[in-house]
């Protein structure tokens, strides 16, 4: 069985509402840990929970979180990486049992490209990640001990940096690191598509603030339905 796991901080606990509603539409019966340092008065009545100590570095949170979960195969995000719709529940369990099978190491649930290069295509609808995006902190599905070793041996004192840092650690292990896209998905942003198999955001904060420059729409129509003022974090327009 698989586990769909959001690092947070309590200092985004203001996205958590967004968070838990979409998780409950369109999550509801899956396994959802919740990795952060503090709940104090949330409803987290659905989820586990696995708090992790302030004074550790990011690598170390997570990796340490991530040995005290059960399931061997988990979808890694962070915690304003939320679904706008339902996943493609039957292309998501192939995708699943590939990395279970070690057919795959790594599928990110959706296309990103600094560059206008072509990729190699594994199968039907799967392409190889390039080499500067091997890795990246976005819905991933992975084997919970391959992403373990790849946050023990990254170093970067942030999260920024962590994830540059990754791409190297991920290519000298040769993982097979593939992306899932069909061809149809709309171009967000400079760099990356939206996900078919997983409609997710990607993501919902940026530089502290919501992200209005990508996701307009999305978060008015999400901020209103929560009762979340956008201007108390900012919009990054």
């Amino acid at each position: 069985m698989e586990a769909y796991v959001f690092y947070s901080h309590y200092d985004y606990s203001d996205v958590w509402p967004l968070l838990f509603k979409q998780s409950e539409r369109f999550l509801k019966g899956k396994r959802k840990y919740l990795i952060t340092n503090n709940v104090e008065c949330y409803d987290t009545e659905d989820w586990s929970v696995i708090l992790y100590d302030d004074n550790d570095c990011y690598q170390e949170r997570v990796w340490k979180s991530l040995q005290k979960i059960d399931e061997q195969i988990v979808i890694f995000h962070h915690e304003d990486m939320f679904l706008l719709d339902h996943p493609k529940d039957q292309i998501m369990k192939d995708l699943i049992q590939k990395v279970k099978d070690s057919i795959i190491d790594i599928v990110k649930l959706a296309k990103a490209s600094y560059n206008h290069e072509e990729h190699d295509q594994v199968e039907q609808r799967l392409y190889v990640n390039p080499k500067n995006l091997s890795f990246a902190i976005q819905p991933t599905i992975i084997k919970k001990n391959t992403l373990i070793n790849i946050y023990k041996a990254t170093r970067g004192d942030s999260i920024w940096s962590f994830e540059n840092n990754s791409n190297n650690y991920v290519n000298y292990m040769n993982f097979r690191s593939c992306y899932y896209y069909e061809g149809i998905e709309k171009k967000r942003g400079i760099f990356h598509w939206d996900s078919i198999v997983y409609p997710y955001i990607a993501t919902a904060v940026v530089k502290g603030k919501w992200d209005y420059q990508c996701y307009a729409s999305e978060l008015d129509h999400l901020l209103q339905e929560n009762n979340i003022d956008p201007n108390t974090r900012g919009k990054n327009v």
